[in-house]
């Protein structure tokens, strides 16, 4: 693997103002976009996702390397190690081709240098990536979905899949034509402190768009009551009074202690959820509002 003095010395005397020979069309970047949508589809435990990155740049290689051998020397050097976030995975994909035009029109790149670029950028858009994507935008569209759904809206499963759908193919192409565009560039605008922000930012809206949701989606009461003589006190009233969906944000603390703490698995902890369900509501620890 690349040492960092290489990586850092390439950024430094990486000329970007240069103008070089286009070879990789519109359309060749079109479809090596396409191709990382199906990266997911090759994974193995010793190199992660290299087969699918290689099998991502085929389209380019051949354009570039009309020598067969010249052909079977870039592909060998794809078959790295490679894992990251899909959807900015294709950033990375883009900065490589940009990378691979520039060593087929003479610049001195070693292979050594491509490889160090795809593993120092990798952390960052697997950190961006499932900040932004699995941990901000697929749960707001699904909490916003899944309301329509409880309002008896059939359709919203399946808008559900068309929102991610569209925009991960979206992102996807767009990514790959900035990330060729920008080239290495991209390894002085990445930074720890810019990983940082990002992630930070999108736990936060995500936070806050998941508190709103189990407040408006978790529908669960206490049936308990306290009685005195002839008069009954129902403690979800004395609750409401002091703070509202107070039953509801327990139970969400209670599946993110399991979850989180614990470290039980998602279905171990859907199971204790509905055995818990089952017997509070038998006893009329819970019930469900009206």
């Amino acid at each position: 693997m690349l040492g960092e003095e290489k990586v850092l010395d390439y950024v430094e005397n990486f000329d970007n103002s240069e103008k070089q020979e286009m070879k990789v069309s519109k359309k060749v970047l079109n479809a090596v976009a396409r191709r990382v949508l199906l990266f997911e589809n090759s994974v193995n435990f010793e190199r992660m996702q290299s087969l699918a990155f290689t099998y991502t740049m085929i389209p380019v290689l051949k354009v570039l390397y009309k020598d067969k051998q010249e052909l079977s020397k870039a592909l060998q050097r794809h078959l790295q190690f490679f894992n990251s976030n899909v959807a900015t995975a294709s950033l990375i994909t883009g900065v490589t081709v940009a990378m691979e035009e520039q060593k087929a029109s003479g610049k001195d790149i070693s292979d050594d240098t491509i490889n160090g670029m795809k593993t120092g950028l990798m952390g960052p858009a697997a950190g961006i990536g499932d900040a932004l994507f699995w941990g901000t935008f697929v749960p707001i569209v699904g909490g916003i979905t899944a309301s329509m759904a409880m309002s008896g809206n059939g359709f919203a499963p399946i808008l559900h899949q068309i929102i991610r759908i569209i925009v991960y193919v979206a992102f996807t192409f767009l990514f790959v034509k900035f990330g060729y565009r920008q080239g290495i560039n991209l390894f002085q605008m990445v930074g720890q402190d810019t990983v940082k922000k990002i992630t930070q930012g999108s736990t936060i809206l995500a936070a806050t768009v998941i508190g709103g949701l189990v407040a408006s989606l978790v529908h669960a009461q206490t049936g308990l009551a306290m009685k005195s003589g002839d008069m009954s006190i129902k403690i979800q009233e004395i609750a409401d009074q002091m703070l509202p969906n107070l039953v509801p944000i327990s139970i969400f603390f209670l599946v993110f202690y399991l979850l989180n703490k614990r470290k039980w698995s998602p279905l171990l902890v859907i199971g204790f959820v509905f055995l818990l369900g089952i017997v509070a509501s038998y006893f009329k620890i819970l019930i469900v509002q009206n």
